[in-house]
Order: structure tokens, then sequence, then C-alpha cells
């Protein structure tokens, strides 16, 4: 039985140390790196036809920054938020344009990041596949050690034809023109900018 046990504590004090091991011993928030849209495709109606505007990506935040200090006991430093990536796309309604459903699947494990994406400056009108912006928001919220540790981010990418999408490839059958990132152009960057934070949200003084 006290062999039983001391394996028990020992088991514990070496989850406890790998847990310790994995928080960062000083904090960071930046300078960030920007966010990288890895893949765009924009399924839209060609010139004099109607349907739905269909976009899909890929977009990827290479960055770790502090959540929030963690207590000694629990091996002190900074819990980390992970870097994050998804999946998102956005579909315009074909007879309402106003109607947009966006959605975002993350890819990536362990980050506590949710991703979000909309047309900007919104739906009021048919998008343009040749020339738009796009506004993504990643948000981080995670509850630990009896503290609500959260982050948002936003950054907006500009997409057009000339700049970073290639000529549109079109299909007579279908109505449909497909626009992708141009080789060269990928990644596409964008700046992010953290606008709401609960933690860690400056550095300490002499950091």
């Amino acid at each position: 039985m006290q062999l039983s046990g001391r394996l028990a504590t020992l088991a514990v004090s070496l989850c406890m140390a790998r847990l310790a091991a994995s928080y960062d011993t000083t904090p960071f928030i930046g300078p960030l790196d920007p966010w990288k849209v890895n893949s765009l495709r924009i399924t839209a109606p060609a010139q004099g036809s109607s349907g739905p505007v269909d976009i899909e990506l890929a977009i990827e935040n290479p960055n770790t920054v502090s959540a929030g200090p963690a207590p000694h006991a629990a091996g002190g430093g900074y819990l980390p938020f992970s870097p994050s990536a998804a999946n998102c796309s956005a579909v315009q309604d074909g007879t309402d344009p106003g109607i947009v459903h966006a959605t975002c699947v993350e890819t990536s494990e362990l980050s506590y990041g949710v991703w979000s994406v909309e047309v900007v400056p919104g739906a009021a009108a048919r998008v343009d596949p040749t020339n738009l912006d796009l506004t993504f928001t990643l948000s981080y919220n995670v509850s630990r050690w009896g503290q609500q540790l959260s982050k948002v981010y936003d950054g907006t990418g500009h997409f057009a034809v000339g700049t970073n999408l290639a000529d549109a490839v079109c299909d007579d059958a279908s109505g449909t023109c497909l626009y992708e990132l141009k080789a060269e152009a990928t990644p596409v960057l964008v700046p992010p900018t953290m606008t709401e934070c609960q933690g860690t949200c400056s550095l300490p003084s002499g950091s």
C-alpha cells in the first residue's frame, strides 16, 4: 500500500511538472507576426448571371501569447494561448444579398482559439469577387485558477484581382467564375490587433 501511494504521488508530481514545463517563463503579448491566409477560393456568378457567392479560405495564426499568470502551486509562469488555424466559409444568398452565412472550423488542437469571418463593409450589396475586404476575429477564452482569461484580435485582409487574386476562370455550363490566390501572393498577410483582453494584457515594468 505504501508503494502504491508513493507511485501515485510520483505520477501526480510528474504530471504537474509537465504542465508547468508547458507554461512560458516570461510573458509575451507582442509584437505579433501577421496572420496568414494560405488559401482562398471565391465562386461567383459570371457576369449577367445570378446566384450565391461562395468564399472558402484557410487562415493561420502563428503567434503564441500569454493568457495569464499561473499560481505558484501550479508551477508558476504564464499559461499560453497557442498558435491556431481554421477553415472558414462565407456564402452570400443568391436572391437576398443581406443574408450571408459565415462559419469557421478550428483545425488546430488545444489552442483555445475561436475564429470568425465577415465580409466588409457588410452584405447590403452584392459581394464583388474581384475586390473585397474580409475581417477576421480570433477569440480566446479559458477559465483557470478561479479567473477568466481572454483575448480578442481583429484583422482585415484586402483581396483583389491584379493584387493577390488571379484572373477568373469561368465555366459557361454552370454560369460561375472561380477566383483564387496568385501563387506568388500566397500567403496573404493580415496584421492582427488586440481589441479586448482579460488576464495578461501588458508587460510588467522592466520586461
